[in-house]
């Protein structure tokens, strides 16, 4: 997860709610608007046409994030093959924490792929410097298939450069609801409950968290799931989030900033992680809270279709509640998806984007959807929710939902994992937060954004 994008507000959030309840009658979700020529499987250009045109081999880049995503590309890129007589050649970066730097370098040294798939929203429009290196896709067909929540927070001086692909994740804590069942627990209604579970877990001799230190990234969920629950309101919350946009406000400034990884820091001090912690990985992870060796994780829905996959029999035993705060149950901290970009100065461009269209058609949606289920971002599509999204979507329906923090800031914050990597190894919390800041101030003027010179 794990990207940098500016605010989708909670009214949007409660749009793209409706829009996705619109099309739910259980858990086959499908919006019944009239579809867009791109729902209806038309593209940019006939196959036909396409077919009689000189073969060409396009290279599509991803970051590696599971088997479930790279089975649906070469699948739909098997069907783009037969309908144009084109070919893809398809690259999976392994180093996913690099993924940004990679692709930037080879913007810079004009060795860019064809069409690639990368972080999302109008901040990384700033990233990719958007107009230089982007095909811009504003009047493409499936633009008018998207959900219009999605349309709104994509798009940036009425323009959108990528096709949003995928779903609408949301962070918060993973629990096995057999493990939670067996020690008769409930869903905590607060912190406090929430330590209260894991002590019980813990007597009983049940791993109350499972910390993917190694793998690194997952450490960051802890603090951007606390911050819809925890900072926000003490910050004055939509007010504050602006002052942070604008540099106004500095992280270090805020008290219940350091609190939070305090908190997280306590979890080891109590025992409350697995003991391999610091060797911990994502897989790791993934086994134990289906296994139920460990009851818990800080984690997102995006780890289920991985769960499903490895442990078809245990998936529908993993459910979702949002890290509480200290007076109420929390506010899930949300995601959406990343994008599909065209670049501008490929001489591949035209069917670049041409590939770009055919993705959007529902043959190709349903693909995607089938090996990794989820909210569609686009009317018309339907998919099956696993059980522990169908209690996400409750929470995105009773308005108990924002984008979080990272996603909505101008400025990115620099190497994010690896300071909370540190902090639950090492425990310095004034030294997380003031590097948080340190960081995400250096990438604005790295950036040159207003307010940060």
């Amino acid at each position: 997860m794990r990207q940098k994008i500016r605010v989708l507000s909670l009214l949007l959030v409660l749009t793209m709610a409706a829009a996705a309840l619109a099309a739910c009658g259980g858990s086959n979700k499908s919006n019944n608007q009239p579809a867009s020529p791109a729902a209806s499987g038309q593209s940019s250009a006939p196959a036909s046409q396409a077919a009689s045109k000189e073969p060409v081999k396009l290279t599509f880049t991803t970051m590696a994030n599971g088997d479930s995503e790279s089975q649906a590309f070469k699948e739909i890129f098997a069907n783009f093959e037969k309908a144009t007589g084109n070919t893809v050649d398809f690259q999976v970066l392994p180093d996913v924490n690099q993924y940004e730097n990679i692709i930037k370098t080879r913007f810079a040294t004009q060795d860019a792929p064809d069409i690639f798939y990368f972080f999302a929203g109008p901040n990384e429009y700033v990233t990719m410097q958007a107009e230089k290196n982007l095909v811009e896709m504003t009047n493409e067909a499936y633009v008018g298939n998207l959900t219009s929540a999605v349309k709104d927070f994509y798009t940036a001086d009425n323009k959108i450069y990528g096709i949003p692909w995928g779903s609408f994740n949301a962070m918060g804590v993973m629990y096995n609801k057999e493990v939670y069942a067996s020690q008769g627990l409930s869903l905590p209604k607060n912190y406090g409950d929430l330590l209260a579970n894991a002590e019980k877990l813990k007597a009983a001799g049940i791993t109350p968290f499972y910390e993917a230190v190694k793998t690194g990234w997952p450490t960051q969920i802890f603090p951007l799931s606390a911050f819809q629950s925890m900072v926000m309101p003490t910050i004055g919350g939509e007010e504050g989030v602006q002052k942070l946009i604008a540099n106004t406000l500095r992280f270090n400034e805020i008290p219940e900033m350091k609190h939070v990884y305090e908190l997280q820091y306590e979890l080891k001090e109590k025992g409350y992680y697995n003991k391999d912690l610091l060797a911990g990985t994502y897989e790791n992870q993934q086994e134990a809270l289906a296994n139920g060796t460990a009851a818990m994780a800080f984690q997102a829905d995006w780890m289920l279709p991985e769960v499903s996959k490895r442990f078809p029999d245990k998936v529908n035993s993993i459910g979702f509640f949002p890290l509480p705060s200290a007076s109420d149950e929390g506010t899930v901290s949300l995601y959406p998806p990343k994008q599909i970009f065209v670049t501008k100065t490929s001489p591949r461009a035209e069917a670049a984007k041409e590939l770009a269209n055919f993705m959007t058609t529902p043959e190709s949606l349903a693909i995607w959807y089938k090996y990794n289920p989820g909210i569609p971002v686009y009317n018309g599509v339907n998919t099956t929710l696993l059980p522990g999204q169908e209690e996400i979507y409750k929470y995105i329906e009773a308005g108990k939902g924002i984008v979080q923090i990272q996603l909505r800031l101008p400025a990115g914050i620099i190497d994010f994992d690896k300071i909370t990597q540190e902090l639950v190894g090492k425990g310095d919390a004034q030294k997380a937060v003031d590097q948080m800041d340190k960081n995400y101030r250096q990438d604005g003027k790295n950036k040159k954004i207003a307010g940060f010179e």
